[in-house]
Parts: structure tokens; C-alpha cells; sequence
């Protein structure tokens, strides 16, 4: 009697499970469709450009003081040096400010007179340094007769002596009238190039500052970025650049004119930069220092060339191949010679020609199969491949 149960027990449970796949009640069956992405190698320019961020720069400034050459503080150390030395013995010097003829923002030309002052205390500092200097050419003339007359060995040291110091004192006269004669030249400030004058520090009728009196920036800009160690290698002198200047909506043409050889690493993660300067070939009006723009720098440019998207490489440089879709849809390995190659684009030398199409990556979509329905049982489908574009 059991067996008879379970005997029925199954054949219900069979009988249920067919009304089920009758009536549609399994879920449908997943499967995926695989499309080949290709692009088709077209002829075009191929540029390698290296992106970064700077400011607008006066390529010069210069600090203008009484008694002194005009310094330019962005030049060599060598030059900043000789003239703090002349700046020292100016210092000494009251300069007594008579006409002051610019204000700040003022455009400037080179040679215009910005500044004069007078020279009552030069000319006083001259004639005593004058003074001294004929002292001490008189002391230096007796320090030698003395020496000539000396008749025993004692007297030879002490005279010998003496006219060490009296040539010491002599030289150093003469420097002391010679470096206050030369401050005459300098008691007019000068404009030493076209420009604009950024700061004024003195006024008609009083004594100008030990420091600078007058500051100016040249007239020409430039843009001062850095470059990342990655890309230095790639940047090189008289290189085409792009400016692109948010504050007046402008995109400016320029070249690198200077590359730093010694990087700065700056950051948490020590990042090392080199910088670059690019100058401006039209710099337009409204143009101003300390301004922000962004520069672009074409590292290297391969003009009217074939080219297919990078991604469709496979392989290392001089062994590189591409898959090739024919037009039935077949799909071939084929070895290509590369020239520059970017993050975007190959240049393509051989191995390919216009209009050809290259597979550059797969897509994968989901598709779904019912099981089951009126005509009998089916199965799932496999996956499929496609040309695709």
C-alpha cells in the first residue's frame, strides 16, 4: 500500500512540473552578446601635448635707487652682486629727492627720466674723500723716503712697515673717491627699458629711501609654469605653446624660452617640477601680471599622417600589431610600424591604409532566452560576435 502512495506521490509532482514549464513558469535564461569595438584609420595630425598651469609674468623687474645702476632682480647673481656693492657706497649718501615725474602704472620707455635728486651731500663726501685721498698719497710718498734712508736693519723693518700701510691707506683713498665720483652718473633715475612702473617710495622734498625708489617691470610677459619630472624630458626650447588666459577669454600663442635645469619637489609627495618659461609672441591688451592661464605644449606633432586610436595596439614598441576587421566581418592580426604615438592616437607608418577598420576593445550587452513555450523545449543560445563600429 505505501508503494502505491509514493508511486502517486511522483507522478503528481512530474505532472505539476510540466503544467509549470508549460505555463512559463522558469525564469528566462541569461546570456551575453560580445560587440567588437573598431575605428576606422583615417589621415589626420597627431600631437603630443604636455597641460599645465602658470601665471603671467613680467619677463623683468627692475629697482631703480639714487647713486646706483638699475638692478634687475630676476638677472644673474653675478650682476645683483656688483650692484648691492654699488648700492652700499650709495647708502652712505643722502639723496635729497627734487622731481618725482611718474606715479604707479605709469607706461614707460627706455631712457625716459623718472626721478632726479640733488647732490648736495655727494659733492661734500667728494671733496673730503678728495681730501683724503691727497693725505694719503703725501703719507705714502714720505712712508717712501723714509724707507730709502733707513740705515740699519731695525729702521729697514720699522720704514718697510710703514709703507705697507701707507700703500694700504693710498689704494684705499682712491677707491673711496673713485666709487663717489661714480655716483654722479646716477643722480637721475633712468628708465633702463620699456615698461610699467609698479611702486614709487619717494617725493619731491624729501630724502629718498636706503632702498628702492622706484620699481618697474619690463614691458614684455611671459608665462611661468612647471612641468612635472615625468614630461620634462619631452619640453624643449622654442617649442610652440598654447596660452589659454580665463580673465580676458583669450588663446594666446607663445614658445618656450627657458627651462630650469634644476627641479624643486613641493608638496607631500615631493612631487619634483622643473620650471618652464613660455613668452608670449602678441601679448593682447589687459594683459597683467599675476594672472592665471593655462598652458599647453606641443612636444612633438606628426602632420597629415595615418592614424588610428592608441588603445588598438597590442604589443611593445617595434613589435606592435593591430586586429583588423575585413568588410565580412573577419578578423585578422596584422604587424604595423608606429611613429609617435600619444594617449589618444598612433601615427601609423605601414602596415595599414586609410579607410581600413581596427578592432580597439569589446563590449559586452546582456541578452536573455526564454525556456520553454508552446513548440517543445529549447536551449540557451551561445554568445555571439559582431562587427561593430
Amino acid at each position: 500500500m505505501r508503494l502505491k502512495i509514493a508511486a502517486i506521490v511522483v507522478l503528481l509532482a512530474v505532472g505539476g512540473g510540466a503544467v509549470a514549464l508549460a505555463a512559463g513558469a522558469l525564469s528566462p535564461a541569461a546570456t551575453n552578446a560580445t560587440t567588437l569595438l573598431t575605428a576606422t584609420a583615417a589621415v589626420t595630425d597627431v600631437t603630443d601635448e604636455i597641460a599645465a598651469t602658470g601665471t603671467v609674468e613680467a619677463a623683468s623687474q627692475y629697482d631703480l635707487t639714487f647713486g646706483a645702476a638699475a638692478v634687475e632682480t630676476s638677472g644673474s647673481t653675478a650682476s645683483t652682486s656688483a650692484a648691492a656693492s654699488s648700492n652700499s657706497v650709495a647708502a652712505s649718501v643722502t639723496w635729497p629727492v627734487t622731481g618725482v615725474k611718474v606715479a604707479v602704472g605709469d607706461h614707460v620707455t627706455a631712457g625716459q627720466v623718472l626721478a632726479t635728486a640733488g647732490t648736495s651731500d655727494l659733492d661734500a663726501q667728494i671733496a673730503d674723500a678728495g681730501r683724503a685721498a691727497s693725505s694719503a698719497a703725501i703719507q705714502l710718498k714720505q712712508a717712501k723716503t723714509d724707507h730709502s734712508n733707513a740705515a740699519d736693519t731695525a729702521s729697514r723693518r720699522q720704514t718697510q712697515i710703514a709703507l705697507y700701510n701707507a700703500e694700504t691707506g693710498d689704494a684705499k683713498a682712491k677707491s673711496d673717491l673713485a666709487a663717489l665720483q661714480a655716483l654722479r652718473r646716477h643722480t637721475t633715475l633712468v628708465a633702463p627699458a620699456d615698461g610699467t612702473v609698479t611702486a614709487v617710495a619717494i617725493a619731491a622734498g624729501t630724502d629718498a629711501p636706503d632702498g628702492a625708489a622706484i620699481t618697474m617691470i619690463s614691458g614684455d610677459l611671459r608665462i611661468a609654469t612647471g612641468v612635472v619630472e615625468s614630461d620634462i624630458a619631452a619640453i624643449k626650447v622654442d617649442q610652440e605653446a598654447t596660452v589659454a588666459i580665463a580673465a580676458l577669454d583669450a588663446s594666446l600663442v607663445g614658445k618656450v624660452v627657458s627651462i630650469d635645469p634644476v627641479g624643486t619637489a613641493s608638496g607631500t609627495n615631493g612631487v619634483v617640477t622643473f620650471a618652464v618659461n613660455v613668452k608670449l609672441a602678441s601679448p593682447p591688451a589687459g594683459l597683467r601680471p599675476g594672472m592665471s592661464a593655462d598652458i599647453t605644449i606641443v612636444a612633438a606633432s606628426a602632420t597629415n599622417v595615418i592614424a588610428i586610436p592608441s588603445r588598438a595596439l597590442s604589443g611593445t614598441a617595434d613589435a606592435y600589431t593591430v586586429r583588423v576587421m575585413a568588410g565580412d566581418g573577419s578578423v585578422s592580426v596584422r604587424d604595423v610600424e608606429v611613429g609617435l604615438v600619444t594617449s589618444s592616437l598612433a601615427e601609423i607608418k605601414s602596415g595599414l591604409q586609410a579607410g581600413e577598420r581596427v578592432v580597439t576593445g569589446t563590449s559586452t550587452t546582456q541578452n536573455t532566452t526564454t525556456t520553454g513555450g508552446a513548440g517543445g523545449g529549447a536551449f540557451p543560445g551561445g554568445g555571439i560576435i559582431r562587427g561593430g563600429r
